[in-house]
């Protein structure tokens, strides 16, 4: 940590709102003011919610360059005290770990509010005024700052291992506005055992006009996290249609219908049983060059799926679900592709959809590009369930473009069912 003060001296907060403010020196005051700023705007972050948009990239080691993965799409908020994320387009928040919605790859949360949050709103670091510097032509004052691990909430888990660290960064705000410029959060104090070498979050700040209001809130960030071994993975993040919202509204970020006819009402909610062979043909086109993970894909059912003799699930029912895997491991291994549906509607029912895919038939070009192997002298794509119906197949190439159409077949499980494998390298 670079510790250069032009005042040579180190801010504790405690220790200096007890003296008066004629005796407190001029960057002490100032950072008072900030301070109370901040704190404002602060507060008014969960009355927002945002497009998380993560480009993730990786390096190799021995490699100067990063290679993109995927592109990830994700709603992000703060409700209650926590950031909580979603879908483009679903209907609701859900309390549940970031890491469940996005599968391998860098993968966090805190740059929406909480590294900010716990910095200058629970006051668990110490600060040392470092001056002033021209900020992307902003006349700036810099903070540098130190968190302990006791105080910091800063969890890092790479594969089983997982460890809380201490926080150490800068942080600049417009001298005239008291406007928060750019926080940089960097790991610091990091067990060998995590096998991390370095850790940052930097995240940039603009106040915008949402309605009829303003707000600060994060514009992009970049989090780096490079392992001891030389390699690394990044993701550069940009937080985009923000709006203000009510706890019983409806968050949809996707394109406005060009209809106004409403859909179906649903009436009834029934259950399907496990072990329904359900053959369906996607109708959603997917793209490396322009699909994201969580954007949503439809599936169409092509045949009457029948239980105990009744039609559990009719011809011409709808799944709805999510790409929840995009990305590859290097520029010559196999683009890893994972699906996974959600929900079954169709003539005023819905039933919720847990399934494992289980084969994908030879029927469209894009067909040559899939991984396969022989099976009794067929040819059949290579498939492999991660998670809760997560169903991932590969495809080999620069780039591919999956055109609605493509024929799968899945099979309804209980919930608690998961599948561990191995994919290719």
């Amino acid at each position: 940590m670079d510790c250069r003060s032009t005042a040579g001296l180190l801010l504790f907060l405690a220790a200096a709102t007890a003296r008066s403010g004629d005796d407190l020196p001029p960057e002490v005051l100032l950072l008072s003011r900030f301070k109370q700023r901040i704190r404002q705007d602060l507060a008014r972050i969960p009355n927002y919610t945002c497009l998380e948009t993560m480009q993730r990239f990786r390096r190799s080691p021995h490699s100067n360059s990063f290679e993109q993965l995927d592109t990830v799409r994700l709603e992000v908020s703060q409700v209650r005290g926590k950031e909580l994320f979603t879908y483009p387009g679903a209907r609701r928040f859900e309390d549940r770990d970031v890491v469940s919605f996005v599968t391998g790859g860098l993968i966090g949360n805190g740059t929406f509010r909480s590294f900010a949050g716990n910095l200058f709103v629970s006051d668990t670091g110490t600060f040392q005024y470092h001056g002033e510097e021209d900020l992307d032509g902003h006349r700036a004052t810099r903070f540098d700052f130190r968190v302990p691990q006791f105080r910091s909430g800063f969890n890092i888990r790479v594969g089983g291992v997982a460890a809380t660290v201490a926080q150490k960064g800068s942080f600049w705000f417009d001298t005239a506005s008291l406007d928060l410029l750019r926080l940089d959060v960097y790991g610091d104090e990091m067990p060998p055992e995590l096998g991390v070498a370095e850790s940052l979050n930097r995240i940039y700040y603009m106040r915008a006009r949402i309605g009829d209001s303003e707000a600060l809130l994060p514009k992009s960030a970049e989090v780096l996290l490079a392992r001891s071994g030389g390699d690394a993975n990044r993701n550069a993040v940009e937080f985009s249609n923000c709006r203000e919202y009510q706890t019983e509204s409806i968050i949809s970020f996707g394109p406005i219908p060009e209809t106004t006819a409403q859909p179906t009402p649903i009436s009834r909610t029934v259950e399907l049983p496990a072990g329904l062979i359900i053959t369906v043909v996607l109708e959603t086109a997917i793209e490396s060059k322009t699909s994201s993970v969580g954007d949503p894909i439809r599936a169409r059912v092509i045949r009457d799926v029948r239980h105990q003799g009744e039609i559990a699930l009719p011809k011409g029912a709808m799944l709805s679900g999510r790409i929840l895997r995009l990305d590859r491991r290097a520029a010559s291994s196999p683009f890893a592709i994972g699906i996974g549906f959600h929900e079954a509607e169709w003539e005023g029912n819905s039933a919720e959809f847990r399934g494992e895919l289980i084969e994908i038939n030879n029927n469209i070009a894009t067909m040559q590009q899939m991984l396969t192997y022989s099976d009794e002298g067929r040819k059949r794509v290579l498939i492999r369930t991660e998670g809760d119906g997560v169903g991932i197949f590969y495809i080999q190439g620069k780039h591919f473009r999956i055109a609605p159409g493509l024929t799968m077949l899945w099979r309804t499980v209980a919930p608690d069912l998961k599948h561990e494998s191995d994919a290719p390298h």
